[in-house]
């Protein structure tokens, strides 16, 4: 299984919602072709649906890839008035603006070539959605230190928090991903206790985490 559903839930969903849009699936194909990690196409329905009840303006993604999940969103969502997208890799910061200047969305999509925590420290702007889809062994920080970015009745959402089942099965973790799995579980755990927060683990794609901030009125 590449994720966390039996194969044959994951064709028949992808199925029910055939990707249209040629630059997404053309992108979609590189990513396959070249093994770089985007967002599961179920998860993005699932965040694009949510996005479009949630009508965010400002969006903060950390891990950009190749683009594809910031131009869904826009595309998708014309609420959006600005993504800030960061990306550690340069060959991956210059592919993905190159995706976004080819279907005209410079003006609402913006590549920050950064390490995701470094540029987490230095901002100080405000926003309604914040995706979080970059090292995984490193969501806790980048967690802690966006909370101060998000504005008030906004959400945070982490994605790939189940990691291929191997957060909840002992035997499916690999030598090479123990840390990985020690520190999602210790932040899943930390999150879905914190009486701060209304938080959801949705097991779709690779397992999303939903949290929101409590108000005063909750």
């Amino acid at each position: 299984m590449p994720n966390i559903n039996y194969d044959y839930i994951e064709d028949y969903l992808r199925d029910l919602k055939d990707l249209k849009d040629e630059k997404l699936r053309e992108m979609m194909d590189y990513a396959e072709e070249n093994h770089v990690p985007i967002v599961e196409r179920e998860s993005e329905e699932f965040i694009n649906f949510l996005l479009a009840m949630h009508k965010p303006k400002k969006i903060l993604e950390l891990g950009t890839a190749i683009g594809y999940s910031s131009i869904s969103f826009a595309k998708r969502n014309k609420c959006i008035e600005k993504i800030d997208s960061v990306e550690l890799k340069e060959e991956m910061v210059e592919i993905a603006r190159r995706n976004i200047f080819e279907v005209g969305l410079e003006d609402r999509i913006k590549v920050h070539h950064s390490d995701a925590y470094d540029f987490l420290l230095d901002l100080d702007e405000k926003y309604d959605f914040i995706f979080i889809d970059a090292a995984k062994g490193q969501y806790e920080k980048y967690f802690d230190e966006a909370l101060k970015n998000l504005n008030e009745g906004g959400i945070i959402l982490c994605d790939n928090v189940l990691f291929k089942g191997m957060i909840a099965e002992d035997s499916l973790v690999k030598r090479r991903k123990i840390t990985i799995v020690k520190r999602l579980r210790k932040f899943l755990k930390d999150i879905s206790s914190d009486e701060r927060f209304d938080s959801s683990v949705i097991p779709i794609g690779d397992g999303i985490l939903l949290v929101r901030r409590k108000d005063e009125e909750d």
